[in-house]
Parts: C-alpha cells; sequence; structure tokens
C-alpha cells in the first residue's frame, strides 16, 4: 500500500522509511516512551507535525502502534483498512519480522553498531514489547493472530464509517481513488511482495552494519598494534 499513496502523490511513511531518516529514530523512541513508559509528555499534533513533515500518509511499523493518537491528531485524516487472510497474513509476517526481529545476529550486531542497525532495531523492538505486549519470538508467534483480531475490530469500532475504506485486494484504484478524491493513475496497481522486499533491506542494513564493525575493529586493532610497538621502541 505504501508504494500505491506513492504512486498517488502521497508519499507514505513505512518500516522501510527508517533506514533513510535513521534521525527520526530517536523522536519514535520518545513518542514510545511517552505513550507507554509514561515518560515525558504524549504527542500532540505539533510533535506528530515534525516527526511526519515529509508524508501525507503512514502506515505498518512504527506508526501503527500510535494509530489512535493520529486520529485523534488528524480528525481530517482519512483511514484505509487493508485486510488480509489471516493465515497467509500470519506465514508474512512469520518470515519478514518475527525471525529477523529476534535474529542472534542482527541483533548481534545492534548491540555495537548504533549509528544504524541499533537506532532501527531499537525502535522495532519498541513496537513488538510496548505495542505487541511480546519479549521474544515465540511470545510474538502466540499472540500474533490475536493482536490481528484485536487491531482490526478497534478500527472498525474507533473510526468513523465516512473516514474509512476498507480495501478488498486485488480490488484496483477505483475504491481508493474515489475515497481519497485522486485521479485513477494510467498505471497498474503496484503488487509488491513485501516479505522479499523486507529480506533485501535486512540483508543490506546487516551488511552495512558489518562492515561499520569491521572497521571500527580493525581501528581499534591498528591503534593496539601501534601502542604495543611504541611500548617496546620505548621501553
Amino acid at each position: 500500500m505504501q508504494t500505491a499513496f506513492n504512486i498517488l502523490g502521497i508519499p507514505c511513511c513505512h518500516a522501510f522509511s527508517l533506514y533513510n531518516h535513521i534521525r527520526d529514530c530517536g523522536m519514535w523512541i520518545r513518542a514510545f516512551d511517552a505513550k507507554f513508559a509514561w515518560k515525558g509528555e504524549p504527542f500532540t499534533r505539533t510533535e506528530w507535525d515534525q516527526l511526519l513533515a515529509e508524508y501525507g500518509a503512514v502506515t505498518d511499523v512504527p506508526a501503527l502502534a500510535f494509530w489512535e493518537d493520529l486520529l485523534a491528531a488528524y480528525p481530517e485524516a482519512k483511514v484505509v483498512l487493508m485486510e488480509r487472510d489471516i493465515e497467509r497474513w500470519y506465514k508474512s509476517f512469520d518470515d519478514a519480522v518475527v525471525k529477523p526481529l529476534w535474529a542472534r545476529l542482527g541483533n548481534l550486531i545492534a548491540d555495537y553498531e548504533r549509528g544504524f542497525v541499533g537506532p532501527i532495531r531499537d525502535v522495532h523492538r519498541r513496537w513488538a514489547t510496548d505495542w505487541m505486549r511480546v519479549h521474544s519470538a515465540e511470545e510474538m508467534r502466540e499472540v500474533a493472530k490475536d493482536r490481528y483480531r484485536e487491531h482490526y475490530a478497534s478500527v472498525r469500532r474507533m473510526v468513523p464509517q465516512e473516514r474509512l475504506l476498507e480495501y478488498r485486494l486485488g480490488s484496483g484504484w477505483e475504491p481508493l481513488c474515489a475515497f481519497l478524491n485522486k485521479s485513477v493513475p494510467n498505471v497498474e496497481f503496484p503488487k509488491v511482495n513485501e516479505t522479499r522486499s523486507m529480506h533485501e533491506k535486512i540483508a543490506i542494513i546487516t551488511r552495512r552494519g558489518l562492515i561499520k564493525l569491521l572497521k571500527r575493529a580493525t581501528l581499534w586493532l591498528g591503534l593496539f598494534i601501534l601502542t604495543l610497538t611504541l611500548w617496546k621502541v620505548l621501553f
């Protein structure tokens, strides 16, 4: 859906957006602290305008954890709810989210590479612990379907009907464009394999994190060798 919004000229904030906006990770953590840990003031439209200044829509993590707050902050906003077959969704969720989020190698890199991989991991982990209320891959798998059902029920209960579109996969551009008052584009509705896209992104950030760690290790090794050499020469 992110790709569809972008085609319609509505820049969309998605989990992938963090990869090019590392500076935003700290503010997302502040939002999690305020809402779920009661640290600091809850975000108002002022803070959301600052954090989401580049976007006209949000989808996916981390915005998912704040959908009620955004609904209240932007009373003029519309909501597009796209429900999938829960079994197919669960398989995709397990492959694209659960396994990478709790992978040992990825978390090891994130623990030591704090300039890029670490902040991205931290935001996703806060979504898991705060919104999903889980602390392991096993817990996430156990509650995933219930949280899915709860979320969709909450959206249907809380969003006024005139602001809600229940979009069905395969419906094409017409219902979405009519709801958003947009002209139908002269291109096919995008079909993106999000699991594959997520794996590609994760591979990129993992490689980037490893390269940074190796550079840092090489630097420290070089300094150690230099220090040892000077010690032998001087003493």
